[in-house]
């Protein structure tokens, strides 16, 4: 069972447990990533009443960063707080809404036509002086990310974030200030994937956020 993304509560979409990514909107506010968006994907078969279908066109509705600005594949990154996220900058922990540690990436991007509402993103954040278990603070080859509005007029979310997990939850004071780099990829229906190096990264985890309770619920 994958842990992925970002709800208010844990949510079961299909086979997937979602635990939230932050639990105080910044970033949100920051970049409308929440913000529901008609999508290109169009499906016949689905009612045009239901939440997800924008009743006037019949597209899909979309959220977790999708936008349907520009006309090519752009893709933009923010940290915590809706800081854009650029070389020399911080990448800032946070305890999640469902009290997991991480180390959060919100994506937003658009400007071509989707095949499918579940993108697929390669990570790979490279933390000097602390490895996981495969190398890499953390890696994933592949990490599905949902675009789906879910619940109720658009009031829960699969997930509007990559979430970063910490190898290792004792060390976080210890990887305060630490130096790092991210690397992200992200494919792109029928063109070329975008690619983002982001480098001379500082870690933060300071002690007033290390200070919180974050316990899983």
């Amino acid at each position: 069972m994958a842990l992925l993304g970002r709800c208010n509560r844990l949510v079961l979409v299909g086979a997937l447990l979602l635990p939230a990514c932050g639990d105080d909107g910044n970033a949100d506010d920051a970049n409308d990533s929440n913000e529901p968006t008609s999508s290109a994907v169009t499906d016949t078969d689905t009612d045009p009443t239901a939440s997800s279908v924008d009743s006037t066109s019949g597209a899909e509705m979309l959220c977790s960063g999708w936008s349907e600005e520009g006309d090519a594949p752009w893709l933009e990154l923010y940290g915590s707080g809706g800081v854009e996220l650029a070389s020399g900058g911080m990448l800032t922990l946070e305890c999640g809404g469902q009290g997991f540690w991480m180390f959060p990436i919100y994506p937003r991007m658009g400007g071509w036509e989707l095949a499918d509402t579940t993108l697929d993103f390669k990570i790979d954040v490279v933390v000097e002086g602390f490895a996981g278990p495969f190398g890499s603070y953390y890696a994933e080859d592949s990490y599905p990310y949902g675009l789906e509005c879910i619940g109720d007029d658009f009031g829960g979310f699969a997930h509007d974030c990559i979430t970063v997990f910490p190898p290792d939850d004792s060390e976080l004071a210890m990887v305060d200030g630490a130096p790092a780099t991210v690397h992200i990829e992200l494919a792109v229906d029928g063109g070329d994937p975008i690619i983002i190096d982001l480098t001379d990264m500082t870690m933060s985890a300071p002690a007033s956020v290390l200070e919180i309770d974050c316990s899983p619920l």
